[in-house]
């Protein structure tokens, strides 16, 4: 009894803590829901302009100490590179989370797509994930038929940008599905079955 009451309130302090990581989690906390284009915007701008103050300061520095030419050429070219690179990594950061849930969760983004973006995907799709080892995949007919994550790559860059903001959309509930899995490995290792 006194184990589950420790374990319960070391979970109260992890929810609590999981809550106050970043300014989505405070604004949601507040009661209001971040939309999730405001979020792609204000993550891309904290990308690149870190990115591009990081990088134009190394090289203003390298500028300064070791070249003739002094410091502000080499900050307004290392920003401008590096402003490039924090938006290109941004990018492929974010078609990697909206390609991936579109592998291991294919029915969420699809909702998602729907719901919140207004994209609806052809209903012969398979929302199955390959690799879930259903009978359904197996079958013959299924394989023929195209997946979401084919689907929008098909689609080109108008179908990948509503992707990428369906998964950010659904980011939160993903997110709150793999804390539920690691709780139940902790309760497993906590009650001492393994």
């Amino acid at each position: 009894s006194q184990q589950r009451q420790s374990r319960s309130s070391v979970k109260t302090m992890v929810d609590s803590s999981v809550h106050l990581e970043g300014l989505s989690n405070i604004l949601t906390l507040g009661g209001m829901e971040i939309p999730a284009r405001a979020k792609f915007v204000a993550k891309f701008v904290g990308s690149s302009l870190f990115s591009s103050i990081t990088l134009g300061l190394v090289a203003g520095q390298t500028g300064a100490v070791f070249l003739s030419c002094g410091p502000l050429i080499p900050f307004m070219t290392g920003s401008c590179i590096g402003y490039a690179w924090g938006c290109i990594g941004y990018w492929r950061q974010c078609k990697n989370t909206a390609m991936t849930y579109a592998k291991k969760y294919p029915k969420i983004l699809a909702h998602s797509l729907c719901t919140n973006m207004l994209v609806v995907p052809p209903k012969d799709l398979v929302l199955e994930s390959r690799n879930s080892g259903s009978n359904e995949t197996n079958d013959k007919s299924v394989d023929d038929r195209m997946t979401l994550d084919e689907w929008i790559i098909e689609g080109g860059i108008g179908r990948l940008s509503y992707a990428i903001l369906a998964a950010q959309s659904c980011e939160e509930d993903i997110n709150e599905m793999h804390k539920n899995e690691r709780q139940k490995l902790v309760d497993i290792y906590s009650d001492g079955k393994e």
